[in-house]
């Protein structure tokens, strides 16, 4: 239980939020912000504003899906286990690899999206991303559509190649035959 001396202590102090000093001095409470979702008070932006958020986010690099895991290999950020799996089978079989840059693309329904493959393969001029067997055909609930027809719409768009790779192809001998079938 809180003493009498705190209470003298919490009411002998300045405040600063001018709710309260008008209230206390009897004046007009200037009116209250805006409320948002949910009553939530704050600003609320125009589309407008957020699209030329999206655009400079953009252009600078930034945005996408931040990964959900993050290992360590070789000086490099790999995202999953699948990846790791992945690297260190090409690794043992010599290919060079990088990881793969980021592209735009244009969604079904139609917002400007970025995707990064996981792995390029500098001497194939090829992507590889492994992905979660179950998201590579089924509705991804985060973006309203698969990862293959995600990953099909930024080959199209971008004039590249990317291989898919479920669990059974994260080795060099899969992905060779799917290079040279």
């Amino acid at each position: 239980m809180k003493s009498e001396k705190w209470y003298a202590s919490m009411a002998s102090r300045k405040t600063s939020n001018q709710f309260i000093k008008a209230r206390e001095q009897g004046l007009e409470v200037p009116s209250s912000p805006r409320k948002g979702k949910a009553g939530k008070t704050g600003h609320r932006h125009t589309e407008e504003f957020k699209e030329r958020q999206r655009a400079r986010a953009q252009e600078r690099n930034l945005g996408g899906v931040r990964q959900s895991k993050r290992i360590q290999y070789n000086g490099r950020t790999l995202g999953s286990t699948y990846e790791l799996r992945l690297a260190e089978d090409l690794d043992r079989n010599a290919v060079k690899w990088d990881v793969g840059k980021r592209f735009s693309y244009i969604d079904p329904l139609g917002k400007v999206r970025t995707y990064t493959p996981d792995f390029f393969l500098t001497e194939y001029n090829v992507y590889l991303d492994p992905k979660n067997d179950y998201l590579i055909n089924n509705v991804n609930p985060s973006l309203g559509f698969s990862d293959r027809e995600k990953i099909t719409r930024v080959m199209e768009q971008n004039n590249i190649v990317v291989l898919i790779l479920d669990k059974n192809s994260l080795n060099w001998q899969a992905v060779s035959k799917a290079l040279n079938p």
